[in-house]
């Protein structure tokens, strides 16, 4: 008997494709709940509803600037997103394992949550905290119910196209970047490209996902703009100067390449061209450097994977609870866990600049085995579909899937709801 076939005859095997291969995906269509809400279904009120939630949360600056406060004052990109959740069809709601394990994330949520504010959090702070992280899961189940795929990644790179455009201007003729924004030895570097947010690594987030949904796309339907719109995107990632959405860029192409070929890996060192380049080579070889990764142990990355793993200890199951630490929510209530840090309270870095950290202390062993299982799930259906149809659908799908994963090693993600929902929609695509 060949091996493989002894494997796909093992306990193992069949408890791997129990934990992450989907199988009866109607479970939630005899539900009463969904038959019921379905009675307010429109497509295309939902998708118009999801595109201002995204115009509302990629353009609220620039509202912002120009005096109109409604949008951040009643967080209507919240609003318009629940609403294209409500209006969506309800009946095309998968139970694919992808699914299953974000709403039991969620629950993991609710639950450390109530435990938090039993032990003194405010409850603020734990409605903000969960409300923050589902931003994700309901734009990745809204996007999962829309037939026509391409309407969506349609509206999406159009609805970008403003933001790439004013990145494009602000890399060439911007003004002098903030010295927050790079170390005092990068010299070369002297504007970062950051359209209306608050960071060039959320510009070059959104610029990682939309170049990704453009190559693949023009691989499926062959139209010269998407090509355009590609060249636009990584022009911007590229002045964004964000090595995390550089990183999850290029893993995410090389997982592609290994996918549909191996021997295409050996092209990759041609990604190395880019060195060429005296700002990008001072960007990334940076890191290496005796000065950075001393001033990183001080009150850098490395300061905080350290003081993070220490507060997870204090509550390593559950977690401190959703929004308590690493993150804007928790800076804005000045969370008691940063107490308990290793420092006495003294933070150097209140933000963990790591999505993956910040869900291990806030939802704890749960919880992370919870967001793990999505992604382990999501990645192995879309890849079992592209093997059988060869769809670039799914090819996009994965590589944005192991770039989200990746960037969120170096940046918290998901703690923005520009990234959280385009991330969450797009992925909802491959939720099959």
């Amino acid at each position: 008997m060949p091996i493989d076939c002894k494997f796909k005859n093992s306990g193992v095997y069949k408890l791997l494709a129990w934990l992450f291969v989907n199988n009866d995906n109607r479970l939630f269509q005899r539900s009463k709940i969904l038959k019921l809400l379905d009675k307010i279904t429109n497509t295309k009120l939902s998708l118009a509803c999801l595109s201002l939630s995204v115009i509302c949360l990629w353009y609220e600056g620039f509202f912002a600037d120009i005096g109109f406060h409604a949008i951040e004052n009643y967080n209507l990109g919240a609003v318009f997103l629940i609403l294209s959740l409500i209006f969506c069809n309800k009946q095309r709601i998968r139970s694919t394992r992808a699914v299953i394990y974000l709403l039991l994330f969620i629950l993991s949520l609710l639950i450390s949550g109530l435990y938090a504010a039993i032990t003194g959090l405010e409850a603020g702070m734990i409605i903000n905290g969960i409300l923050v992280l589902s931003q994700f899961a309901i734009a990745f189940i809204t996007a999962s119910t829309y037939l026509s795929k391409i309407t969506f990644v349609n509206m999406i790179l159009i609805v970008s196209l403003p933001l790439l455009i004013v990145g494009i201007f602000q890399g060439f003729w911007g003004e002098t970047t903030s010295r927050l924004w790079v170390s005092e030895t990068e010299n070369l570097v002297s504007t970062r490209a950051f359209g209306f947010f608050g960071s060039p690594n959320v510009l070059g987030s959104l610029s990682m996902t939309t170049a990704i949904m453009a190559l693949f796309t023009f691989l499926d339907r062959k139209k010269w703009y998407y090509l355009a719109y590609e060249l636009l995107a990584l022009a911007v990632l590229t002045l964004t100067f964000s090595r995390s959405a550089w990183l999850g860029l290029a893993v995410g192409v090389a997982t592609i390449l290994l996918i549909r070929n191996w021997k295409l890996l050996l092209l990759t060192p041609l990604g190395l061209l880019v060195l060429l380049i005296p700002s990008i080579r001072q960007r990334l070889l940076v890191i290496t450097s005796r000065n950075y990764l001393v001033d990183a142990a001080i009150d850098g990355r490395i300061w905080s994977l350290t003081n993070a793993i220490e507060i997870f200890r204090i509550s390593p199951i559950f977690g401190t609870g959703p929004g308590s630490y690493g993150g804007q929510t928790a800076v804005y209530y000045n969370s008691p866990i940063y107490l308990k840090s290793i420092q006495n309270g003294y933070v150097t870095l209140p933000y963990t600049d790591n999505q993956w950290l910040q869900i291990l202390v806030q939802s704890g062993v749960v919880g992370t085995v919870c967001v793990a299982g999505f992604f382990i799930s999501l990645f192995v259906n879309n890849l079992k579909r592209y093997m059988s149809s060869k769809h670039y659908m799914n090819l996009g799908v994965i590589a944005v899937l192991v770039a989200i994963a990746v960037n969120g090693l170096m940046s918290n993600v998901w703690e923005f709801g520009a990234i959280a929902v385009l991330s969450g929609a797009y992925l909802g695509l491959g939720n099959i």
